[in-house]
């Protein structure tokens, strides 16, 4: 992983409406964050993206792969 870089693939298992869409990991100045982005609508009508990034704590199961928590 770069830093200042990240990806998100698509959550195939989404149960709920407010589950993320897409997640991931990013990497900002060296430290590592789990990354939960969601398709949404403005009151408009117009689409964007909304994003939210969580700190991976060590010790953390999901720090050393596997399925992330969103």
């Amino acid at each position: 992983q770069k830093d200042n870089d990240g990806v998100a693939f698509p959550v195939d298992s989404k149960k709920e409406d407010w589950h993320d869409d897409f997640s991931g990991k990013i990497m900002v100045d060296g430290n590592m964050y789990w990354l939960g982005v969601r398709d949404m609508k403005s009151k408009a009508g117009k689409p964007y993206l909304k994003m939210k990034v969580r700190p991976m704590q060590e010790g953390s199961s999901n720090s050393s792969g596997g399925d992330i928590p969103f």
